[in-house]
């Protein structure tokens, strides 16, 4: 697990109840999320509550990760790419 991972454990996070006060104990459901053996975790992902993280699931860092993960698979957000290269900035003639 990478540095500054969050797991949300409530899908309608709110600071204050319906009358308008702060939220206590009593007002929280929290929910799970399950990460399983050998899964890893990049730094900066946030993960939302009620998933899976399945068996050697790779979830990128910086990633939402919003549905469940299958086992072996990769998961995260569409890093930016070079799509166009200029030849001032590359040094290419």
């Amino acid at each position: 697990m990478g540095h500054g991972v969050t797991f949300i454990n409530d899908a309608y996070p709110r600071a204050t109840n319906s009358e308008g006060d702060a939220q206590s104990e009593r007002d929280w459901k929290v929910e799970p999320t399950l990460v399983k053996k050998g899964a890893s975790i990049g730094s900066g992902a946030t993960i939302l509550s009620n998933l899976v993280i399945g068996e050697n699931a790779l979830v990128g860092a910086g990633s939402v990760v919003t549905h469940d993960v299958p086992d072996n698979a990769r998961a995260g957000s569409k890093p930016s790419c070079v799509a166009d290269r200029r030849r001032e900035l590359s040094g290419t003639s």
